[in-house]
């Protein structure tokens, strides 16, 4: 039998090994509040985890959904759980980077890796 904990501590040991941490934020929208009919304020989550930041290959570059100056990056399933999204900023080294595609690699039904597409 497969031990989970050992395929993700694997995945974290491998994204430490070679990786560097990356800081995620998100911008919620607000509610509608129905008594004055406007929409509150939105707020922002932010997290942090720790990632393998690669240029895209070659083979994968098509032109149109996916540049050459587009990053990949393995990011780990880090502790508190927080998974990527569509939409999210990266920040890497300063830079700010658009979250445009995250593939969830599952085992055993335990998230063990991530792999993002990043444009700035």
């Amino acid at each position: 039998m497969i031990d989970t904990a050992v395929l993700t501590n694997n995945g974290r040991r491998l994204t430490r090994e070679f990786g560097q941490n990356i800081s995620f934020s998100r911008v919620t929208e607000g509610t509608f509040v129905p008594n004055t009919g406007a929409v509150g304020s939105g707020s922002t989550i932010t997290f942090m985890a720790y990632g393998s930041v690669e240029p895209t290959p070659n083979q994968e570059v098509n032109g149109t959904t996916v540049l050459q100056d587009d990053l990949q990056v393995f990011l780990e399933s880090n502790v508190a759980g927080d998974v990527p999204a569509v939409g999210d900023v990266a920040t890497i080294s300063g830079i700010a980077y658009r979250v445009l595609s995250v593939r969830t690699y599952v085992v055993l039904g335990v998230n063990v890796l991530f792999k993002l597409q990043l444009r700035i």
